[in-house]
C-alpha cells in the first residue's frame, strides 16, 4: 500500500448535544444487570477473565490495574456524556461539525472538493445523509458519498480522501462521522452510563511534510457479533394484548462471538499497527501520541499493554465524551491537538476496530 506524503488533516471539529453527569442517572440504575459483555471476573490468583480474554500479571498489569477500577465504579469509568436534543437529526450534527472543520482548517466551503460521510444513525435508514449534509453545508459542485466502516470510520475516510488528493481528483476533502447512541440505548441498562452522541469531522488537504501510512484487515466471521435489533427494554413489564409494542432499536451483543473479538483483538491490534508502522518506517517507541476507539474505560490500558507503549502516549476521552463510536478518534484528535499533545511533526498512531468486523490503523506524521 503506497505511503500518503505532503497530505495531512488540517483542521478538526466536534459538535455535542449538553453535558449530562452522572447524578442525572437514577440510583436504581446503578445496579442494573450489565447488557454488554465487559463485566468479566477475578480469580484469588489475581488473574482477570473478561469477553474472551484472560490478563494476569506482569504483561497486563495496567490492564489489569484499569480493570480493577472499573468494576469499582458503578458509572463504569465515565463522569460526562453528550446527548444530541431529541429534535435534532443527526445529519444537522454533521453539517454543523463539518461547517467548524472547514473554518478551523482556514478555508472557506468553496475550497471543499468532496465531502465522506458516515452516520451512526442516519435520518432515514436510506437515502443516507452524504447529499444531505452536503446540502446544508451549501456545497453542490462536488461528489458527496457515503464512507462506512462503523467505528473506525475516520481512519477509513482519512484514506479515501487522500487518496482522492494524491490521485489530483480533490485538493480538499470533509469527512464527517456522528454517533447517535442515546436514541438506540435500553433504558433499564447500566451500559446507558457509557453510551453518547457526538459528530465530528476533519478536513485533509496539502500539508508538506506531512506523511500517512494505513493497514487493514476484514474478518466477516464476527459480522453478527454486535448490531442493532428490535427488543423490549428491560424495565419494561410484560405487554397486555391491548397496548401497543414496546419494542425499541437497540444496540445488541451476541456474547458467544463479542468474546470471540475480544479474544482475537489482541493479534489483530498488534498485525494491523505493527504493518502500518513498518511502512510509515517506525517503531512502536518513536510514537508520541496513541489514539484508538474505546469501547470502555479500560480499553486504553489494554491497548497500551497490548502493542507495548510507553506509560503516557495513549490518549483518550473516555472519561469526557463515553463511547461515541466512529467520532471517538476525532473528538480525541481533536482534544488532543486542544492540549498540544499533537504539535507539528507528531508521530501519531491511530487504531480501531470495527463491527462487521474491520482493522485499521494509520500512522502519521502530523
Amino acid at each position: 500500500m503506497k505511503t500518503l506524503s505532503g497530505m495531512g488533516v488540517l483542521g478538526v471539529a466536534i459538535f455535542s448535544g449538553d453535558v449530562v453527569t452522572n447524578d442525572a442517572f437514577p440510583a436504581s440504575l446503578q445496579t442494573a444487570r450489565a447488557a454488554d459483555p465487559f463485566r468479566g471476573r477475578r480469580s484469588p490468583d489475581g488473574t482477570i477473565r473478561i469477553a474472551g480474554m484472560e490478563f494476569s500479571h506482569p504483561k497486563w498489569s495496567r490492564t489489569i490495574r484499569a480493570l480493577e477500577r472499573a468494576f469499582e465504579d458503578p458509572f463504569r469509568g465515565t463522569r460526562r456524556r453528550r446527548y444530541f436534543p431529541p429534535g435534532m437529526l443527526s445529519s444537522d450534527a454533521e453539517a454543523e461539525a463539518g461547517r467548524r472543520a472547514i473554518e478551523g482548517a482556514g478555508l472557506t466551503r468553496d475550497r471543499i472538493d468532496a465531502l465522506l460521510v458516515q452516520s451512526f444513525l442516519p435520518d432515514e435508514i436510506q437515502p443516507q445523509n452524504a447529499a444531505l449534509v452536503a446540502h446544508k453545508l451549501g456545497l453542490s459542485n462536488l461528489p458527496s458519498w457515503g464512507v462506512d466502516s462503523i467505528c473506525n470510520s475516520p481512519i477509513a475516510q482519512l484514506q479515501v480522501a487522500c487518496a482522492l488528493v494524491a490521485s489530483g481528483q480533490a485538493e480538499h476533502v470533509l469527512c464527517v462521522h456522528s454517533a447517535a447512541y442515546s436514541r438506540v440505548q435500553d433504558p433499564g441498562s447500566s451500559c446507558t452510563f457509557q453510551d453518547a452522541d457526538m459528530a465530528a469531522a476533519f478536513v485533509v488537504g496539502p500539508s508538506p511534510g506531512s506523511r500517512i501510512d494505513c493497514a487493514w484487515r476484514t474478518d466477516g466471521r464476527l459480522h453478527a457479533a454486535i448490531r442493532l435489533h428490535w427488543a423490549v427494554p428491560q424495565n419494561e413489564g410484560v405487554r397486555r394484548y391491548w397496548q401497543p409494542s414496546r419494542e425499541r432499536l437497540m444496540v445488541g451483543w451476541d456474547e458467544a462471538l463479542q468474546a470471540q473479538v475480544m479474544g482475537e483483538l489482541e493479534g489483530y491490534t498488534v498485525t494491523v499497527c505493527g504493518e502500518a508502522l513498518a511502512r510509515a518506517n517506525m517503531k512502536i517507541d518513536d510514537i508520541d501520541v496513541f489514539i484508538s476507539h474505546h469501547p470502555n474505560a479500560w480499553f486504553g490500558a489494554f491497548m497500551a499493554d497490548a502493542l507495548g507503549l510507553r506509560d503516557g502516549i495513549v490518549f483518550d476521552t473516555f472519561e469526557e465524551y463515553a463511547v461515541i463510536n466512529s467520532a471517538t478518534l476525532t473528538s480525541s484528535i481533536y482534544e488532543a491537538l486542544r492540549a498540544r499533545r499533537i504539535e507539528r511533526g507528531s508521530r501519531v498512531l491511530l487504531f480501531g476496530p470495527g463491527a462487521g468486523y474491520t482493522y485499521g490503523a494509520a500512522a502519521m506524521v502530523w
